[in-house]
């Protein structure tokens, strides 16, 4: 017999249906656009985004670090990039791997992060994009240490891309320590590329915030220590030592590169972070190396463009160096048996 659909009097009445609100309606339209293109055109979108707002970083971290301290920048970008993160520390904290990869991956970003910052406080923000473009000749490279075989194209490549690094040491301003910082930034940024890539393929998607979350955090806590560090070393004789009226105090902060901080924490560190992570999933390391490669493309435009940084015609010819044995690297290294070996890959 059928049953009624009345309910009966112990029953509650059933609940009205959700309004169908305009954001609720916009969400439904979204994801029925997203899903007619493929998910790894998706990331390479993604990712071509995070190159776009890595190239215009430097720029505005080189700005910034005119008014302020690159440290005390360095702690209150990371800062800022990682209270979102605090309420999923517990999480992070109760899965121990994805714990301790977030700590791994996080100390890679550390390194990177910090010594481009300090490196830009004397090299160029063009050549520091450009030297930043090595990653994708470093990555072959310590996969090769890992075990892969480095076939003649990446070896002509790395030749190329080091001929360019010195035609354009010899452009603009002279060779400084700084570039070596930034040289160093590229070998953590490219162990962190491989790295990502390994734990990405191999976590769920539903600890991603929380991977994101202990890199963020593990960045944060090392750039405060490493200002307390030196502020020790100085004698603690710095203006963010001493006694201050409340009304000074806050003029002082108020002069601070807000813009440039906020857009470094929250762009450059947290969206890249978690973008990186979220579309390696679907990217390989050598294409997302490809993607990276326009960075100083994107870099010296950027300089151009805010800093009224200018190379001459040696410092075009050093980047197109860069930019040929970077490419060729990677687009020969997507093809199999190219040197008629053992077809090179990136490990994961």
């Amino acid at each position: 017999m059928r049953e009624s659909a009345v309910p009966g009097p112990d029953e509650p009445p059933p609940a009205p249906p959700l309004p169908w609100t305009a954001r609720r309606r916009a969400r439904a339209a979204w994801r029925k656009v997203a899903s007619l293109v493929p998910r790894k055109a998706r990331s390479v979108v993604l990712l071509n985004l995070v190159t776009l707002v890595f190239a215009s970083n430097i720029s505005v971290v080189k700005e910034a670090e005119t008014m302020l301290d690159p440290d005390l920048f360095n702690v209150l970008r990371f800062t800022i990039s990682a209270i979102p993160f605090v309420p999923l520390l517990s999480k992070a904290l109760s899965d121990v791997q994805v714990f301790i990869k977030g700590v791994e991956l996080g100390i890679w970003v550390a390194i990177g992060y910090l010594a481009q910052a300090i490196g830009l406080v004397t090299a160029d923000a063009g050549r520091t994009a450009f030297i930043s473009s090595l990653t994708v000749i470093i990555v072959p490279f310590l996969d090769g240490i890992l075990g892969a075989e480095i076939p003649a194209y990446t070896w002509f490549g790395a030749f190329l891309s080091l001929t360019g690094v010195g035609i354009l040491e010899l452009s603009g301003s002279p060779p400084c320590v700084g570039d070596l910082l930034n040289l160093l930034s590229a070998f953590s940024f490219a162990i962190h590329m491989l790295r990502t890539e390994h734990i990405s393929r191999n976590m769920k998607k539903e600890n991603f915030p929380a991977l994101v979350g202990c890199q963020v955090l593990v960045v944060a806590f090392v750039s405060a220590v490493s200002f307390f560090i030196k502020c020790i070393i100085q004698n603690a004789d710095h203006w963010t030592l001493q006694l201050q009226s409340p009304m000074m105090l806050f003029g002082t902060i108020i002069q601070f590169p807000w813009m440039a901080i906020l857009y470094a924490g929250i762009f450059s560190t947290t969206f890249c972070l978690w973008a990186e992570v979220a579309a390696m999933r679907d990217v390989s390391a050598t294409e997302t190396a490809i993607i990276y490669g326009l960075e100083p493309v994107w870099g010296a435009a950027f300089a151009w463009a805010m800093l009224g940084e200018r190379w001459g015609i040696t410092g075009f010819v050093g980047a197109l160096f860069i930019i040929a044995g970077s490419f060729m690297v990677q687009i020969l290294g997507s093809f199999p048996d190219v040197s008629g070996g053992d077809s090179y890959h990136m490990s994961t």
